[in-house]
């Protein structure tokens, strides 16, 4: 099935979905959910893995459309629900564009698709939910990655529309690396036996503090990928 979402033009069937969802540990179902391989899934949490899009860049009606489309099972209340007369209220930020964190968690689940890997997990980056930003398998292999965006130089916030933050983008990327830097050394033992990446969109200040990490990065084993917004990606010494 082809479909736009986005502006983005986009291809799905249902054994690619049943193959993404394979040993992915399903969320609670609070509304709507498909039935994928006998396990029961909420609609936003398959279509996010199936498609690769995070789920603040579409509604569960969105995701419960499609994926009824390819046929599968919906399990719970179906019925759509009226558009109210005035807009409703969300806990999640809007969606953003490259080269904000998610957009970029996405682009790499995306290119770990194209390479014939599985997302088991995909952390909610617009909430900052806790956890690994993107966790997958591929055979034998297995990784997690802690993904970072590039700072922005004004607010999100449109109450501080027109503000400019105190602190430079390149001054608070350095933060922002070093923290990656951080969670990915952890990540050798929350998750030992998966390769530990830090995945970053591709800036001159990036590069940089990549290569000046290098050494201790190797010892420890830690990859870097910088992605650009089309999905191509360089990397010293991983490969997908």
């Amino acid at each position: 099935m082809r479909f736009v979402l986005n502006g983005s033009a986009m291809h799905l069937d249902a054994a690619k979905v049943t193959s993404r969802l394979r040993g992915v540990h399903p969320e609670p179902v609070r509304q709507h959910g498909v039935r994928i391989g006998g396990v029961v899934y909420p609609v936003k949490q398959a279509f996010e893995l199936a498609a690769g899009v995070p789920r603040t860049e579409f509604t569960s009606h969105t995701a419960l459309r499609h994926l009824r489309s390819l046929g599968l099972e919906i399990v719970g209340h179906t019925v759509d629900v009226p558009t109210p007369r005035q807009p409703a209220v969300t806990t999640s930020p809007p969606y953003r564009s490259w080269p904000w964190e998610g957009a970029v968690q996405s682009a790499f689940a995306a290119l770990l698709f194209r390479h014939g890997w599985s997302i088991a997990s995909m952390a909610d980056t617009a909430t900052k939910a806790p956890g690994v930003d993107v966790v997958a398998y591929k055979d034998s292999r297995r990784l997690g990655a802690e993904v970072k965006g590039w700072p922005s130089a004004g607010y999100a916030d449109p109450r501080r529309a027109g503000e400019v933050k105190p602190t430079q983008p390149s001054t608070q990327a350095g933060h922002w690396f070093s923290q990656a830097l951080l969670k990915a050394t952890m990540l050798l033992d929350s998750h030992p036996g998966h390769e530990s990446l830090m995945v970053l969109p591709d800036f001159p200040r990036y590069r940089d503090l990549t290569t000046r990490t290098r050494s201790g990065r190797h010892a420890a084993n830690l990859h870097v990928v910088l992605l650009d917004p089309n999905g191509t990606f360089t990397s010293e010494r991983w490969a997908p």
